[in-house]
């Protein structure tokens, strides 16, 4: 019997070098970093490709979570999304993003999803956000799909829960300045993280606007 098992080791072992000469190992692709060091220690960034949700209110500061991204990203030539279905957000308020890099879609309620899905699917937008869409149902795993057929990253802020949200990454925003993490957007939160205070390094976010409208720092 050892001798039996020494043979399978060995051949296993044979086995196993052959496949990695023929077919190696595929490495994971990074995840987009944050941009908020404390963030970043707590969840490793942003999956990519894949799906994160922002919840919270409206003023607990959920779009500055995904702000330093979207300027990171902007301000290195690439392109990034957002899908605004109800038209409140001020783009000037986008501390740090190049706005001539900034796609801004206004599709109304009723395609916001199908909007986001173009956007991610399209391979050219490594970051779409989308803001406040109607309860996603079916819609969140076909954001999924989206994201991964593009590789890119789609992060859902709402301030309703997304129930059956297929998010790799959730996040609740209770104020600004801090964040509790959620693995796979189920299970009890992990803990707090401050985003505003040492190592956190959290983005202000304008508040001149229109008068009467909503701003980034109402989301």
């Amino acid at each position: 019997m050892p001798a039996i098992a020494q043979d399978r080791s060995a051949v296993l072992a044979q086995l196993k070098a052959h496949l990695q000469q023929v077919a190696p190992m595929r490495v994971a692709a990074p995840r987009l970093a944050t941009g908020l060091p404390a963030l970043d220690a707590r969840t490793a960034g942003w999956p990519r490709p894949g799906l994160a949700l922002i919840q919270g209110a409206a003023g607990s500061g959920r779009l500055g979570v995904v702000l330093p991204a979207l300027g990171r990203l902007s301000r290195s030539g690439r392109s990034v999304a957002i899908v605004d279905p109800v038209g409140w957000l001020h783009p000037p308020g986008l501390v740090g993003v190049v706005l001539e890099r900034l796609l801004l879609v206004r599709p109304g309620t009723g395609r916001a999803v199908w909007a986001a899905e173009q956007l991610a699917r399209c391979g050219g937008v490594p970051l779409v956000v989308l803001l406040d869409p109607p309860p996603l149902r079916s819609g969140g795993r076909r954001l999924l799909h989206a994201a991964e057929a593009g590789d890119s990253t789609v992060v859902v802020v709402s301030e309703a829960p997304q129930q059956g949200l297929p998010a790799s990454l959730s996040l609740q925003s209770t104020h600004p300045g801090e964040v509790w993490v959620r693995r796979g957007g189920r299970g009890g939160r992990t803990g707090p993280v401050r985003l505003d205070g040492p190592g956190g390094h959290g983005a202000p976010l304008s508040v001149s606007a229109p008068e009467g409208s909503r701003t980034p720092s109402d989301g």
